[in-house]
């Protein structure tokens, strides 16, 4: 005999449909904003449900590049701050936190890993940060569907110093099932900022256990 969800219970139903809502193609800005606010109260718990451990792999390139602990970093689409506890346990005491959505910054907040919070949409435009603000930027997670367009990497080139690190991770089959980055799309945005001399691939690996069984793709760029 199967029993029914109690109104307002939450179920596995509820957080597929919440991934679902998040990466559908015909949501808009706002509604996927308005999406991720509704989220935040049980996002972190669904990651760990849906074994992403992408977190966990961009702190151990930050562990590799980030190297002065005192250096001001930008967590870009930070969300509700995965990244927060890693952040802490390796020591970094200016890392700023980048997100659309209020409520997910508001979470952030909690975690006490962060020293700034910029509540701001990243576009293909340029963000309301300085030119040279940060010694690196770690992006994680939000090359998917619906979320960010290739060319929003010219900005990062900016406000990044030269020097500085860019540290990209992502699901790896999105690059090949996503139509905003798939035939060389992502790829050739990268590619036209190396040939254009304001970035250069310092590394490019794989790692297995991103999001359940897929794999995750990591990019590594130093400025010029």
């Amino acid at each position: 005999m199967t029993s029914k969800s109690e109104p307002g219970q939450y179920t596995s139903d509820t957080r597929h449909s919440s991934l679902k809502n998040v990466l559908s193609e015909d949501v808009g800005i706002n509604e996927r904003i308005s999406h991720y606010d509704t989220w935040a109260k049980t996002y972190d718990q669904d990651m760990e449900v849906y074994g992403f451990t992408g977190p966990q792999i961009a702190a151990e390139y930050m562990k590799r590049y980030f190297t002065a602990i005192n250096s001001s970093y930008l967590d870009c689409g930070s969300g509700t701050g995965l990244l927060g506890i890693h952040i802490k346990e390796l020591g970094y005491t200016d890392f700023h936190a980048l997100d659309a959505s209020s409520v997910s910054l508001e979470k952030a907040k909690s975690c006490k890993a962060y020293t700034n919070f910029i509540q701001e949409f990243i576009t293909t435009g340029k963000l309301s940060i300085e030119t040279d603000t940060y010694d690196g930027l770690v992006c994680c997670g939000c090359f998917a569907p619906g979320h960010l367009e290739p060319d929003c990497v010219e900005d990062w080139c900016r406000i990044v110093k030269p020097d500085g690190v860019v540290i990209i991770v992502m699901n790896q089959k999105w690059l090949s099932q996503e139509p905003a980055y798939n035939k060389g799309k992502l790829e050739g945005a990268f590619q036209k900022r190396v040939d254009e001399g304001k970035w250069e691939l310092v590394v490019r690996e794989q790692k297995d256990g991103y999001f359940n069984k897929d794999v995750g793709e990591v990019f590594v760029f130093k400025i010029k």
